[in-house]
């Protein structure tokens, strides 16, 4: 009895916010997606009709107050099913991206069904494997004895470009052979790794997307991806001392190459911009105070919110102070986003140093867990490579009193300990064996002092 009028409650409470609004966006078990107006919507006692589909109420959730779950019985299925009911004719964002996935996840199981010849049926994969380190974005199949994952050309370039790193830890999980298919406009990156790891080209199939049919990837190389601005020390000495004077032990002066100026920071966030034009303050001109609010503030241990902020930024900050506790290069040469990807936005830092030998090291800093870190860093030094082996750096004014040596950059990765994601050492296998890779770990307490905790590869 009690059941009885829990359920006719809450029955009636879904008929009265169902008649709220007069549009309704209906998600069935989070795969189809239908709308509806709320006259085509009727609640009757334990059933619910959305135009022909008519089912019996077993519960009403809510996840929100305008945003009820309930699940539902039909007479011809043994299995309940969810119907969750969204405001409007818009999803939110969140729930948008599921249905524009899984519209294309099932876009990709035809495809490939025809691509294999294959009428077996084609087990369909799309949710978050945290364990293994494969995100909800990349669509993963089985169809007979083959293995295909995919991703959506409408993703951010970090999402496309990670598909690599998903499909070769998804690989480690089946016992097929796998296809990987990549946007056929949008997969400049992952041509230019699959060029320098043949390895993984062979041990893989890759496949593009047109956007109507599946074919082999093209492979030939496009235009660079990235470029390297010229440099020219400013003459702006005299007022970058003046500002850091205020507080010598805490400022600190960077290249700002687009500008053709010098940043000054404190850990890690700019307080001004000295350019031969003329000096900006972008959070103020009054220096004095900021300062003090800066060091209270954004400390070691401090809980307020510019503790949190840009720690990528802080730690850039301090390993440049102490760069040469760390790695033996020259602490007078250090630039840093050089080159530059052209428009992307980079989630890591990376440093362009040099040995007092003449080599070039190429840094990469992280400060919280990215399991896309190796080949994010592969990346900038294939591009650094290219940019080496041009003579751009010299040509434009960068490392004036070294003679960079013709050998290939060393590529070190700088992260927190335990930010280092548990997948690092299996996608670092599949990176070049003679890829001069180094790694180094360093304290969770970075932020007063940085210690080598662990380092792995070599520096020579």
């Amino acid at each position: 009895m009690s059941r009885h009028y829990n359920r006719h409650v809450q029955s009636e409470e879904l008929k009265i916010l169902l008649s709220l609004e007069p549009d309704w966006t209906i998600s069935i078990n989070g795969k189809e997606f239908i709308s509806a107006s709320a006259a085509d919507i009727e609640v009757d006692g334990a059933r619910i009709s959305v135009g022909r589909l008519r089912r019996k109420i077993l519960s009403v959730e809510w996840l929100r107050p305008n945003t009820p779950r309930v699940r539902t019985i039909s007479r011809v299925r043994s299995q309940p099913e969810v119907l969750t009911f969204y405001p409007g004719r818009h999803l939110p964002s969140g729930v948008d991206l599921r249905r524009r996935r899984r519209t294309f996840q099932s876009q990709m199981a035809k495809a490939l069904s025809q691509v294999f010849g294959s009428r077996a049926p084609v087990k369909q994969i799309l949710h978050s494997d945290k364990q293994h380190g494969i995100g909800g974005a990349y669509p993963r199949f089985i169809i007979g004895n083959r293995g295909a994952i995919s991703v959506d050309p409408d993703e951010p370039s970090p999402v496309i470009n990670g598909v690599m790193r998903a499909a070769i830890l998804w690989s480690q999980r089946v016992r097929h052979r796998i296809a990987v298919v990549v946007p056929a406009q949008r997969s400049g990156t992952l041509v230019r790794r699959l060029h320098a790891m043949p390895a993984l080209r062979e041990r893989l199939d890759w496949l593009q997307w047109n956007g109507e049919s599946i074919e082999p990837l093209e492979m030939s190389l496009n235009d660079m991806e990235t470029y390297v601005l010229d440099y020219q020390e400013p003459h702006v000495g005299e007022e970058v001392a003046r500002i850091c004077s205020l507080a010598p032990d805490l400022l600190q002066a960077v290249p700002h190459i687009p500008e053709r100026g010098i940043s000054i920071r404190l850990r890690g966030l700019e307080i001004a911009r000295v350019c031969e034009k003329g000096t900006v303050y972008p959070m103020g001109e009054a220096l004095e105070p900021l300062i003090e609010t800066l060091k209270n503030e954004r400390s070691h241990g401090s809980r307020h919110p510019l503790a949190r902020a840009y720690e990528e930024r802080w730690l850039e900050s301090s390993l440049i102070r102490q760069i040469q506790d760390v790695l033996p290069v020259r602490g007078d040469a250090i630039y840093p986003q050089v080159p530059s990807f052209v428009g992307e936005n980079r989630s890591i830092i990376d440093l362009l140093a040099i040995t007092n030998e003449g080599r070039l090291v190429v840094i990469e800093i992280k400060a919280s867990a990215d399991p896309d870190l190796p080949f994010q860093a592969f990346d900038y030094w294939l591009a650094v490579e290219r940019h080496r082996k041009a003579g751009d750096f010299q040509n434009k004014g960068y490392f004036r009193e070294s003679e960079i040596r013709d050998e290939p950059a060393l590529l070190v990765v700088v992260a927190p300990l335990l930010a280092f994601h548990r997948t690092l050492d299996a996608l670092v296998a599949e990176l070049p064996q003679n890829l001069p890779w180094t790694q180094i770990g360093i304290n969770q307490s970075w932020k007063r002092e940085i210690k080598i905790l662990r380092r792995k590869g070599t520096l020579g």
